[in-house]
């Protein structure tokens, strides 16, 4: 899956003009969706991942699933299962019959909340197109170390909310994350966070810290 959360529509093929959004406005409006993000208690999400390559022809989907509830997540994606408590990561394939245990900071691949946090690293907004309710914005790093040229994110202006992300790798593939569906504020039980070896039998668990 190379990283979820590393990301070729070129910006003169978009039908779209900008109305008044510049950088000032689009910082803004990242904030808003900062903010409102950060209001939220828990977050549940249905989402879509793509892999995209044009040149490949290639263009493979999978339907995924997130709750959120501050640093702890439980996500389901591409026939694994990942449980963070906040403070011990488990990646579980039910297929291999195995469930790894990692460090939660030392592995991005599985953290969901910097689909939500990325424009919070050092970027350079560039405004794309408004259309409607929608607004688009290339999100371009500025350190040359990063392994994507850009990330395209939809917002969506009613709601400050974020509609779909783009990854635009080096490599020339793209990642696609659609939401689906969105809802917040729901009670959360810490159990769901949690790795239960009574509830997959016959996993072998491995410790990778």
């Amino acid at each position: 899956m190379n990283k979820l959360t590393t990301i070729l529509f070129s910006i003169i093929i978009l039908p779209f003009t900008l109305h008044g959004q510049n950088p000032a406005d689009t910082k803004s409006l990242m904030d808003r969706v900062s903010k409102k993000l950060q209001s939220y208690t828990t977050i549940k999400a249905d989402f879509s991942f793509t892999l995209s390559n044009p040149e490949e022809k290639i263009n493979d989907t999978h339907e995924g699933s997130l709750f959120m509830n501050g640093s702890k997540y439980r996500l389901s994606i591409m026939g694994i299962l990942a449980l963070c408590d906040g403070e011990t990561l488990w990646t579980v394939n039910q297929e291999l019959k195995e469930a790894n245990i990692i460090d939660p900071d030392e592995n991005e691949m599985f953290n969901p909340k910097s689909i939500f946090t990325l424009y919070e690293k050092h970027f350079k907004y560039e405004p794309v197109a408004v259309a409607g309710d929608k607004v688009t914005v290339d999100l371009v790093p500025t350190g040359k170390e990063e392994t994507y040229l850009k990330i395209r994110m939809d917002i969506l202006k009613s709601k400050d909310q974020i509609d779909q992300v783009t990854y635009y790798s080096k490599d020339g593939n793209q990642y696609i994350i659609k939401i689906k569906s969105f809802s917040s504020n729901i009670p959360a039980d810490d159990r769901m966070f949690i790795f239960n070896i009574n509830q997959f039998p016959g996993v072998k668990v491995f410790d990778m810290r």
